[in-house]
C-alpha cells in the first residue's frame, strides 16, 4: 500500500511530527516562544539533540502499536512498554529515557499503576494506535458500544487507571474514529465534546471538562502553562485542531502556545494527521523525523497483522 493511502501512516507520522516539533522547545513559556516561535523542525534546544527526535509520547504510541499488531493484551502492552523502557526499542536514541511521565514510569517499573495517576497524561498520549485498533473491531462509535469502551479502560488501566485520564483519551479516541469514518475534524471536535459529556454527566471529574466547549486562545494559554493533567493537555490539542485549518498550522500553533509541547504537538498532530492526509505534511519535516523508516515498516506490520483499517475500508 502506498503511504498516501495508509490512514495509519497519515495519524501516526502525523504523531511522531509533532512530537519532534514540541521536544526542543519543552517548558518555554509562551512568551519566550512568542519571541522564538518554532516554525520548523529544530534542534539542540532542551535536550541537546539534532532535529528529529521525538520522546517518550512517540516510543510510547510505537510501542502500543506493536503490542496492539499481535491482538488486544493488557499484560503484553505493559511487558512492550517495559522493553521500551529498559532495551530503549522503539526510542529514537541509546541513551537514557528522559522525563518519562510519572505515570508510566511507575507502571514499567513496578508492574502496576501508581496510587494516583490523575496528574498526568500516561493513558491519554498512548492511546492513538488503540483508537484504529477499535476502528477495525467496532467500529466509529465507542460511546455507544461497550466492548470498545471496556477495550479503552483496559488499555488505559495499563499506566493510569483514573477518570481524568479514561474522559481524556475517550474524547481523543471518538474524535478519531469519526475521522476515520471520513468525517471532518470541524464537524469531529463537537460532536465529540457533546457526545462525551453527556456519557460522563455522572463522573464528577467530567465537570472539569466543560470548560472545553468554550475554548478560546486564552484559555487555551492558561492550560498549556498550569499543570498538564489530561484535562489541560487536551484543552491545547482541541484549541489548535479548533483554531486552524491544516497540519502545519496546527502542530505550530499547539507548540507554539508552549509548556509540554512534546504531548501537545504528538497528540495534535496525530489528529491532524489523520485529519488532513499525509500530504498535507510537510515533505522536509518526514525527512528530518528520526527513524521513519522504522516507524513506517512498524506500520506495514500492524496493517498486515489485520487488526488495523486500511484506506478506504468500511
Amino acid at each position: 500500500m502506498a503511504i498516501i493511502d495508509s490512514r495509519l501512516t497519515h495519524g501516526l507520522i502525523g504523531f511522531a511530527i509533532g512530537d519532534a516539533l514540541g521536544l526542543p522547545v519543552k517548558g518555554q513559556s509562551l512568551a519566550a516562544l512568542a519571541a522564538d516561535p518554532v516554525a520548523t523542525m529544530r534542534g539542540y534546544g532542551h535536550f541537546d539533540l539534532p532535529a528529529g527526535y521525538y520522546s517518550d509520547e512517540a516510543s510510547l504510541m510505537r510501542a502500543s502499536l506493536a503490542s496492539l499488531s499481535r491482538g488486544f493484551d493488557p499484560a503484553d502492552l505493559l511487558a512492550t512498554y517495559q522493553h521500551w523502557f529498559h532495551d530503549r526499542v522503539y526510542a529514537p536514541y541509546t541513551g537514557p529515557v528522559f522525563e518519562v511521565w510519572s505515570s508510566v514510569r511507575a507502571a514499567v517499573e513496578n508492574g502496576a499503576p501508581q496510587v494516583n495517576t490523575a496528574a498526568d497524561p500516561g493513558g491519554l498520549v498512548r492511546v492513538l494506535p488503540l483508537a484504529y485498533f477499535l476502528y477495525q473491531e467496532n467500529g466509529p462509535d465507542l460511546f455507544g458500544n461497550a466492548d470498545a469502551m471496556q477495550q479503552l479502560q483496559a488499555f488505559l488501566a495499563v499506566t493510569s487507571p483514573d477518570p481524568a485520564n479514561l474522559i481524556a483519551a475517550s474524547i481523543y479516541v471518538q474524535a478519531a474514529l469519526y475521522l476515520l469514518s471520513d468525517m471532518t475534524l470541524s464537524a469531529a471536535l463537537p460532536q465529540t465534546l457533546q457526545r462525551a459529556l453527556t456519557y460522563f454527566a455522572d463522573v464528577p471529574e467530567a465537570l472539569d471538562f466543560q470548560v472545553l466547549t468554550q475554548l478560546d486562545a486564552r484559555r487555551a494559554q492558561t492550560m498549556a502553562e498550569a499543570a498538564p493533567t489530561p484535562r489541560n493537555v487536551l484543552g491545547v490539542v482541541l484549541f489548535a485542531l479548533g483554531s486552524t485549518s491544516d497540519y502545519r498550522e496546527a502542530t505550530l500553533t499547539a507548540v507554539n502556545l508552549g509548556g509540554t509541547t512534546d504531548a501537545t504537538g504528538a497528540l495534535t498532530g496525530g489528529l491532524a494527521g489523520l485529519g488532513y492526509g499525509y500530504t498535507k505534511i510537510p515533505h522536509r519535516w518526514c525527512l528530518t523525523l528520526v527513524k521513519y523508516s522504522e516507524i513506517v515498516a512498524g506500520i506495514n506490520e500492524a496493517e498486515a497483522s489485520g487488526h488495523f483499517p486500511t484506506y478506504g475500508e468500511d
